[in-house]
């Protein structure tokens, strides 16, 4: 038998998911980036979206120069004339 001050909590309400966890120290880190600089973990800045790579690889950057350019007009001109 339980005694009435014994809290009765369960195990599900008791520990804080992942996901629940990192949007929480997001909006800390958030609010106190107000005031200055704030060290933040590598798990919870990449929840934040620090370290998404949206740019282009170096073999897309290069191939980028050459968009619209047919790579064998010169061969094809050189013949003529």
């Amino acid at each position: 038998m339980k005694s009435p001050n014994t809290p009765s909590t369960t195990a599900s309400s008791a520990t804080l998911r992942d996901q629940d966890y990192l949007a929480l120290a997001s909006s800390m880190i958030n609010a106190e980036s107000q005031i200055g600089p704030v060290p933040v973990d590598p798990d919870i800045a990449e929840a934040m979206g620090a370290f998404s790579e949206d740019a282009l690889s170096a073999d897309d950057a290069l191939d980028s120069h050459f968009d619209g350019i047919d790579p064998t007009a010169d061969a094809e001109g050189s013949h003529h004339g």
